[in-house]
């Protein structure tokens, strides 16, 4: 059973120059700036907490992270053959990502 987490609030400021670059981004998503700045920290810290226990997170794994998290957010429909080939990496590996994403992200809603 997935653990139920309660999402808080936090503030950070990012130079004027970045506030610009997320403000398209995110228009370009079609989402909020907020939002995607919180899809941008989730990626980060996935990569981090990854480090922290001692997992060897190189530049694919932190690329595989990356595209996992965008394209749960995005809602579209993925073959993981495509998504592990544009990436670089086995299949079953974008199939564990997606699947722990999946499980990560339906404890953070609730």
């Amino acid at each position: 059973m997935a653990a139920h987490h309660r999402l808080v609030g936090i503030t950070i400021n990012v130079p004027e120059k970045a506030k610009q670059t997320l403000d398209r981004q995110a228009k370009e998503r079609g989402i909020a700036s907020s939002l995607w700045a919180g899809q941008i920290f989730d990626m980060g810290f996935a990569a981090v907490c990854a480090r922290e226990k001692s997992m060897p997170v190189a530049d694919g794994d932190l690329d595989a992270i990356v595209g996992a998290t965008l394209l749960l957010w995005s809602g579209q429909k993925w073959s993981t053959a495509d998504i592990a080939k544009g990436l670089g990496v086995p299949e079953p590996t974008v199939i564990r990502i997606l699947d722990g994403w999946r499980q990560y992200r339906r404890g953070m809603q609730r």
